[in-house]
């Protein structure tokens, strides 16, 4: 199996390092790797960013900007033709699903179609009851403050959480390009775990966990092995859980390693959690 990293990320981030996206490349072949995504976080959609009633650190911070785009994707261009003896490179996007934004992103993937490889979908922000999109995985006092039952009532949360993954799954399932598409981070709403003191996912929720995964193994879509939650003090554990990984091998789902580089040291950590998992026997 090729060694790859299918998710990382660049200068262009905005929330991570200025390291120059050379660096991570070359850092990935001494470490080994032979396939290597780049999966920038994709711009937001300007109405989103208009509505936004975060701070302004998260509204600006979150993603490469639109007028950032061209430059992206000629850097991308210009390395993959640079480092071809030595590394496959994917051109590609992390994106933001956004609840009433679909349209939005829709249009932004048609655009970009024909030069995209690879996007890995993420939910970043959902609903609150408010009705405001906010951002999970900024802080955890921000995540308190527009989600304050992540203290009281943390399994709703999650349910909010997976549903909507669910939505993103959906979403995904009606892109009518051939893009090879990965659910990002699967379990991101337990960034915070150690912070909040959380349980462990109730029944209902692995259920609709459960339901993702037969959902995503029906629509062809990978599954993001992202180990930037063991680096994070308040989590520990990456997304998802070793146990849901299993179950996605089980079912046949392809589990593709993403460190979520956001700077060069990064890139490659703990490589061989995903090996371990795959390289288990099969239950009967």
């Amino acid at each position: 199996m090729p060694k790859k990293d299918g998710h990382t990320h660049t200068q262009f981030s905005h929330h991570g390092t200025t390291e120059p996206l050379s660096a991570y490349l070359s850092h990935a072949v001494s470490q080994g790797f032979s396939d290597y995504t780049v999966t920038e976080h994709a711009p937001l959609p300007g109405a989103f960013l208009a509505q936004f009633t975060g701070s302004v650190d998260a509204r600006d911070h979150s993603a490469m900007h639109e007028d950032e785009l061209a430059q992206y994707c000629q850097l991308v261009d210009q390395l993959q033709a640079e480092f071809q003896s030595q590394l496959t490179i994917h051109r590609g996007f992390e994106v933001d699903f956004l609840v009433g934004f679909e349209q939005d992103t829709r249009q932004f993937l048609d655009k970009m179609a024909d030069w995209t490889d690879e996007i890995v979908i993420s939910v970043h922000f959902m609903p609150n009851k408010a009705g405001q999109l906010a951002p999970i995985d900024y802080t955890p006092e921000v995540l308190a403050a527009a989600f304050p039952e992540i203290v009281t009532a943390p399994q709703a949360v999650f349910a909010r959480y997976f549903d909507t993954v669910q939505q993103s799954l959906d979403f995904a399932k009606t892109l009518s390009h051939p893009t090879k598409i990965r659910i990002g981070h699967l379990t991101l709403i337990r960034k915070y775990q150690k912070y909040f003191e959380l349980p462990a996912f109730n029944h209902e929720n692995l259920l609709k966990i459960t339901t993702i995964l037969n959902d995503m193994k029906s629509a062809g879509c990978e599954l993001d092995f992202n180990s930037a939650g063991l680096r994070k003090p308040y989590n520990g554990e990456p997304y998802p859980t070793a146990s849901i990984a299993r179950q996605a091998v089980q079912l046949g789902i392809p589990l593709v390693y993403g460190s979520d580089a956001h700077q060069v040291a990064d890139q490659g950590q703990d490589y061989d959690i995903l090996e371990n998992i795959l390289n288990q026997p099969l239950d009967n």
